[in-house]
């Protein structure tokens, strides 16, 4: 078969949102390490690094549950790059692209969607707060090899990727590792 042809059959097979991806997130088991490597070598940054990420009500596979994670945040171009260390052993991607994101604006019906397209819910919790940003992690399986995230249309979380962007248009590559807590 013709290699254009395979690619575009694997393409209908994907799923397909209108929601622009807005994070690439890559498993990593040292974000301080690979953030360096990251902004040294792709000149992204600066990178804001969040480690054990407090969230509430989690269920994994379905079922209550603790997930603890660190992150680093930078912006390339038009997409925030995550670096995401996974302490709890949820995801079986442990090389490589681990999840795409976007934003829904309906979180509810875009689960549903995602899981009437037999995307299995692997991690659903809140961000911040009880209240908080709600966020699911869905495998569509090994055709893809990572997993979807989906984020609940929250300002907060619209705040946050406005300043990380911000601040890689000014960066010279000074200070690329910083604390999330300096942002205010």
């Amino acid at each position: 078969m013709n290699s254009c042809l395979e690619f575009n059959i694997l393409i209908e097979d994907m799923f397909n949102s209108k929601k622009p991806i807005i994070q690439i997130a890559y498993s990593s088991k040292d974000i301080v390490s690979e953030a360096k490597k990251w902004s040294k070598q792709f000149n992204i940054g600066p990178f804001y690094i969040n480690e054990h990420i407090k969230v509430f009500e989690a269920r994994i596979n379905g079922i209550k549950g603790t997930f603890d994670h660190s992150s680093a945040y930078g912006w390339k171009e038009n997409m925030m790059i995550e670096l995401i260390n996974d302490h709890s052993g949820i995801s079986p991607y442990k090389n490589g692209i681990h999840h795409v994101a976007w934003i829904a604006d309906n979180f509810d019906k875009e689960s549903k969607v995602l899981q009437n397209q037999n995307c299995k819910e692997v991690l659903h919790a809140r961000v911040g707060n009880k209240n908080g940003i709600k966020f699911s992690w869905f495998d569509p399986g090994e055709k893809i090899g990572h997993f979807y995230e989906i984020y609940e249309n929250d300002e907060n979380l619209k705040n946050f990727y406005s300043y990380v962007y911000k601040e890689s248009l000014g960066w010279d590559g000074t200070d690329p590792i910083r604390n999330i807590t300096e942002i205010a």
